[in-house]
C-alpha cells in the first residue's frame, strides 16, 4: 500500500474523522493532566501534536485497526516523542502499546503508566525479536535515519506477518528543494523524498522479504504540496508492509 497525500482538504477531513472518533489530541484542554506533569519535570509546556499530520495519523490507525484487529497485540511507534497515533491507539482500548525515541523526554510523554516509553536509537532498540504485530513510524525517516539498519532493526522486531506503516516528506513534482547540508532539525539533517529514492527505500524493505500490504492501493503521484515547513513546500506519503 502506497498513499499520498494529495490535498490540504484531505487533512482537514482526516482531522475531522479523528475529532469524531474521540482521537484528537490537538487541544491544549486534552490530556491535560499529563500536560502539568510534563511542565511540572520539564519546567517547559508539552508540544501539542501537529495538526498537519492528521492525515499520517488517520491513516496509520486505520491500518492498525483493520491489520492487527488483536487490541492485545503488541504495538511500537518508532520516533515516538509528541506522537499522537500512541495517544489514538491507547483511547482506543489497546494496553499493549511501546515508543522509542532519540529525545529522553519521550519516556515522559502522555499516558507513561500504560504505555512503555523507551529513550533509544531505533536502529538499535532494546525490544526482543518478534516482539511487535505492528510498527509504526510516521514523519521520522526523513530526519537523518539510517536507513539500511532501520530496515533490519524493523525486520527484527516484527513477528512474522507483522505490519510496518510508515509516513515521510516526499515531493514527486520535481520542483527543487534548497535545504543547505548543514540544516538541522531535532538536531539531525533532512531530507524531501523523491519518487527514485522513496523507490529505492521500498527495494529495501522488499528484498528483505516485506511485501507492500493491499499492492492494489499505489499512489505515488499529486500536482499539489498541502505541507509547508522551514520555507519548503512538499506532501506526505505512506508506505504500508507486510514482514515476512
Amino acid at each position: 500500500m502506497i498513499r499520498t497525500l494529495v490535498s490540504h482538504d484531505e487533512i482537514l477531513a482526516s482531522r475531522a474523522g479523528l475529532r469524531e472518533r474521540g482521537l484528537d489530541f490537538t487541544s491544549p484542554e486534552q490530556l491535560k493532566l499529563w500536560r502539568w506533569l510534563y511542565r511540572l519535570r520539564f519546567r517547559a509546556a508539552m508540544p501539542l501534536p501537529d495538526v498537519a499530520k492528521s492525515w499520517d495519523v488517520a491513516s496509520a490507525v486505520e491500518i492498525v485497526e483493520n491489520a492487527v484487529a488483536d487490541r492485545s497485540l503488541p504495538v511500537l511507534d518508532m520516533g515516538c516523542y509528541n506522537s499522537e497515533i500512541l495517544y489514538a491507539l491507547h483511547a482506543l482500548g489497546r494496553r499493549s502499546l511501546c515508543g522509542c525515541d532519540l529525545d529522553p523526554r519521550c519516556r515522559w510523554m502522555p499516558y507513561w503508566h500504560r504505555i512503555r516509553y523507551v529513550w533509544s536509537d531505533l536502529t538499535a532498540t532494546p525490544f526482543p525479536d518478534a516482539e511487535f504485530a505492528a510498527v509504526t513510524c510516521l514523519s521520522v525517516i526523513e530526519h537523518g535515519v539510517p536507513l539500511e539498519p532501520l530496515v533490519s532493526e524493523v525486520r527484527r522486531l516484527l513477528r512474522p506477518g507483522g505490519v510496518f506503516v510508515y509516513t515521510t516528506d516526499y515531493d514527486a513534482t520535481g520542483e527543487p528543494h534548497h535545504i543547505d547540508a548543514s540544516f538541522r532539525r531535532f538536531g539531525q539533517p533532512w531530507t524531501i523524498f523523491t519518487p527514485e529514492q522513496l523507490s529505492a527505500l521500498n527495494d529495501r524493505f522488499l528484498r528483505a522479504g516485506f511485501s507492500l500490504l493491499g499492492p492494489t492501493d499505489v499512489n505515488w503521484s499529486h500536482t499539489e504540496r498541502p505541507v509547508a515547513w522551514s520555507g519548503e513546500r512538499y506532501t506526505f506519503i505512506l508506505v504500508a508492509l507486510r514482514a515476512p
